[in-house]
């Protein structure tokens, strides 16, 4: 094992020079705050050199020449190498919090009861020196996320407006564009529906079920081609609203077929619904898959079905796209909302549902 001291004016910067210095795969034994006229964090950390059971055998031949050491003996160092490298990966699994000064202990605890990834709380508590801080650093990372969109509304100065609303299953596409179309209404705009959700069984009554339940025309298409023809043929619409298939965002053909509307020309705006209830770890993979597509705004959806909210600050810091709206229930029309940064951060810091 190779232990190693590092200083560095931040936290951050330590740990990235631990990685650069000693590897991935290396542990964060201590770290400590210097104080003085030039102050700097001190990080002393480990990196397991590797040495596996079988290189034992490789040495066979310079054992046998040692007569003292027995067959026992060589098992139990083989026990003892076993052992170490099960601590080594146990302090890894860690993720830093026991090797943490008290304060930011506190506050990494803190923001990890609140889902918030390893990664993220790291950055944050390398800028606040408490809650109160941690919650200003939050609202400032999601100001620009969030500032401007509500007064945008629908139109955003044109004539004829296409939304798409794109997402992983479960995330509640269908309700929510029941809710976008009753609030277009609300403001006076002529809405027209289209479904391309023929894959999920029930979507298409349900769709239609929330149409005959607006007023407002549907179309249901199969194809590209079938949904820019219908696209078209909505003239007389002020906003066209697009309700797609949700699949798993790692099958290729699903974000092909996704691509393949982009590439017809017909101007969209895509949104993509997050379910804030949905496995946090699924939600971040899903990014290097949806972020091949050109996405104007996410959205997050099922807040008050979510006990911790965490990952909404896990996936604004991810995908650096606007947030267009949270929804909180069922109920079509209602249960959505345009928040700002504020409102997102109490979201965020609180536990229970939203």
């Amino acid at each position: 094992m190779r232990i190693k001291k590092i200083q560095a004016k931040s936290f951050r910067q330590a740990l990235s020079l631990v990685k650069k210095e000693l590897g991935p795969d290396a542990v964060i034994l201590s770290s400590e705050d210097r104080k003085g006229s030039s102050p700097y964090v001190e990080v002393t950390a480990a990196i397991d050199e590797k040495i596996e059971t079988a290189s034992l055998e490789n040495y066979a031949p310079a054992v046998s020449k040692i007569q003292s050491e027995s067959n026992n003996e060589v098992a139990e160092l083989r026990n003892e190498m076993k052992s170490l490298r099960e601590s080594i990966e146990s302090m890894k699994n860690s993720v830093y919090e026991p090797q943490l000064p008290e304060a930011r202990k506190n506050m990494f605890n803190f923001l990890k009861g609140r889902a918030i990834k390893d990664e993220y709380a790291i950055r944050l508590i390398e800028k606040a020196r408490d809650t109160s801080e941690l919650k200003a650093q939050i609202y400032n990372d999601l100001y620009s996320l969030t500032a401007g969109v509500k007064s945008e509304g629908f139109m955003d100065g044109r004539d004829k407006k296409v939304i798409m609303l794109i997402g992983p299953t479960g995330s509640g596409k269908t309700t929510t564009i029941a809710k976008l179309a009753s609030q277009a209404i609300r403001e006076g705009k002529k809405v027209g529906l289209i479904s391309m959700d023929t894959f999920k069984i029930g979507a298409t009554e349900q769709i239609r079920i929330y149409a005959r339940m607006i007023g407002i025309p549907l179309a249901i298409v199969g194809d590209t081609a079938s949904l820019v023809k219908s696209i078209q043929n909505y003239t007389d619409r002020d906003v066209v609203l697009i309700d797609t298939t949700g699949q798993n965002p790692g099958n290729d053909d699903y974000i092909s077929g996704l691509k393949n509307i982009y590439e017809t020309g017909v101007p969209v705006e895509t949104q993509l619904l997050l379910s804030t209830s949905s496995d946090n770890d699924f939600l971040m993979e899903s990014h290097k898959h949806y972020n091949l597509l050109p996405i104007n705004y996410v959205a997050f959806t099922k807040t008050d079905e979510a006990v911790k909210l965490g990952s909404i600050y896990n996936l604004c810091s991810l995908y650096q796209r606007p947030v267009a709206y949270i929804t909180n229930g069922q109920r079509v029309p209602g249960n959505i909302e345009y928040v700002d940064s504020n409102k997102l951060t109490n979201l965020i810091l609180r536990t229970g549902s939203a």
